[in-house]
């Protein structure tokens, strides 16, 4: 019963890959405006959760706790860190909390954009904004390439953890030699298989495509599209007569 509430809350708040790359583009504008107070600051933080809201809303509640938690202990030790440690160590735990809070909203988004849309939905996305083949076919390699990429890695390192070779126990300089190296190895076969893959399914061909995913927009692409949109024009707009644009 559970399972089924979860599965039909998932496909009803399912947005388009358009909406999604649209509110990323909107996330990366966000984040090149600073702003620290006044009803600006107000509006980003209104932001900042709205990418939260959607990872919760897709059934992934943990996840977006963890970037609340992340977010909160990142501003609490910025203003800790201002009134009672100076020096290098200050000046980089600053920085390190200043690019989380600064650009939170778009990690989350990047992560959000690539964890619920499918390489398929993406490409459909990509036909209907009648976007060049080339450009849709090398980013959706691109995005089946980091994927696979890290499960290389995780069999490399459950590999050399069998063998007893792990990070730090003096043996760091193998860590690296172990890892590293099947690992650039790797990336060279999954780029030639990735190739290949998409040779094979006839990818770059003179042809018109079709694809069996369906996509469109519905009633929450709307609501979310109009919401968002109506934030960063608020925030561009109050950031400009605070004299920040």
């Amino acid at each position: 019963m559970e399972n089924g509430y979860r599965k039909s809350l998932n496909i009803r708040f399912h947005l388009d890959p358009r909406t999604k790359l649209l509110l990323l583009i909107l996330f990366s504008v966000v984040v090149m405006i600073d702003v620290t107070d006044g009803p600006a600051y107000i509006v980003r933080a209104i932001m900042t959760y709205i990418p939260v809201v959607l990872v919760c809303l897709e059934g992934k509640p943990h996840v977006g706790a963890r970037f609340t938690v992340l977010f909160i202990l990142a501003t609490w030790l910025m203003e800790i860190t201002q009134e009672n440690i100076g020096g290098i160590a200050g000046m980089l735990i600053l920085f390190l909390c200043y690019m989380i809070t600064q650009f939170a909203p778009t990690m989350i988004m990047v992560w959000y954009c690539i964890s619920t849309t499918k390489i398929s939905e993406f490409m459909a996305a990509m036909n209907r904004m009648h976007l060049p083949q080339g450009l849709t076919i090398s980013i959706a390699v691109m995005m089946r390439f980091f994927p696979t990429l890290s499960e290389e890695y995780r069999a490399i390192r459950d590999a050399m953890r069998m063998r007893g070779i792990a990070l730090g126990r003096g043996r760091v300089t193998k860590m690296i030699e172990y890892r590293l190296v099947p690992l650039l190895f790797s990336c060279i076969n999954i780029g030639d298989e990735l190739s290949a893959a998409a040779v094979t399914r006839g990818l770059g061909a003179p042809v018109k495509r079709t694809n069996v995913c369906e996509i469109g927009f519905h009633g929450m692409d709307y609501v979310v599209v109009v919401v968002t949109l109506a934030l960063a024009i608020l925030y561009i707009y109050l950031s400009g007569a605070n004299g920040l644009v």
